[in-house]
């Protein structure tokens, strides 16, 4: 069976025999099958090949190995094999991911697909990653809110929701496509939200959010910005090709892109003072 979708623009077919069961938030990200930018194949293979433990190093729920060009990541299922995906960090065009018997309709489910297939990974020769931010758009643009969990990223979207009739995008995660420009993409997967659209904007600024009893912002610009955007994008940093193309990917953003810095309250005031910003830096 075959499934291809667009994210971040870009046609990604999916060839396995398990597919997780309809879901009206991904299928609004459905395309017809043809030509792809990445096509992944999904297929049971008992035993996983064989990788030293010597060169698996832990990041986050994966174990990532690399040989030469070819990047190994395992999202183990409880303690047992889950799914390992392998692929060629300089071309992505094709891909491969493993499952057992017992893991593959687990680790292809609603909640596991995307990270099993390493599609974070597999975007980034595309031009494109993903944040930890909540995006809205607002004037034909786009503003992602980014910060750790439990800062205030969907407080301060649900403001500007309410209070400019900003549209919220995605509650949790967003896309930037570094390509004729630089866009904020809606992607289908959204933390606990449930707020997820297929659509992009222009990416008119990323706000990184501090909670404090007074507002205040202020733009971030060289190393600072550059060091702090590191800390909130979707994607582990092991394999050197993989490091190397984010930090030219956010330089690249951060040539037209401004990065603000928002202490801020829960309120309307808190939206006021980020829109006078942005007003002051000819985003809106």
């Amino acid at each position: 069976m075959q499934k291809t979708y667009i994210i971040c623009r870009k046609k990604i077919r999916i060839d396995a025999e398990y597919f997780p069961g309809d879901n009206p938030l991904w299928s609004q990200f459905e395309a017809e099958n043809g030509a792809s930018d990445i096509n992944i194949t999904c297929r049971i293979a008992e035993p996983f090949p064989k990788i030293s433990e010597a060169e698996r190093k832990k990041a986050g729920e994966f174990f990532v190995s690399v040989a030469g060009s070819t990047v190994y990541r395992e999202l183990p299922m409880a303690n047992k094999p889950g799914a390992l995906s392998v692929y060629s960090s300089s071309d992505t065009t094709f891909s491969e991911t493993l499952f057992t018997e017992e893991s593959f309709p687990v680790m292809m489910d609603n909640r596991y697909m995307w990270g099993s297939v390493s599609l974070a990974q597999l975007l980034l020769p595309k031009s494109a990653f993903f944040m930890h931010a909540s995006f809205i758009s607002t004037k034909g643009k786009a503003i992602l809110f980014s910060a750790p969990s439990g800062t205030g990223k969907s407080t301060q979207a649900d403001l500007w929701q309410r209070y400019r009739s900003a549209e919220i995008v995605n509650g949790d995660k967003a896309g930037i496509l570094a390509e004729n420009g630089i866009y904020a993409c809606g992607v289908p997967f959204c933390g606990t939200s449930g707020i997820c659209k297929n659509k992009d904007f222009p990416l008119g600024a990323i706000v990184l959010l501090s909670q404090a009893k007074v507002n205040s912002v202020r733009r971030l610009k060289g190393v600072e910005a550059l060091q702090k955007l590191l800390q909130n994008v979707y994607l582990d940093l092991i394999a050197p090709d993989e490091h190397k193309m984010i930090i030219n990917l956010l330089i690249k953003v951060l040539e037209t892109v401004p990065v603000y810095s928002l202490s801020c309250t829960a309120d309307e005031n808190a939206v006021t003072a980020l829109e006078k910003a942005l007003r002051d830096g000819g985003v809106i």
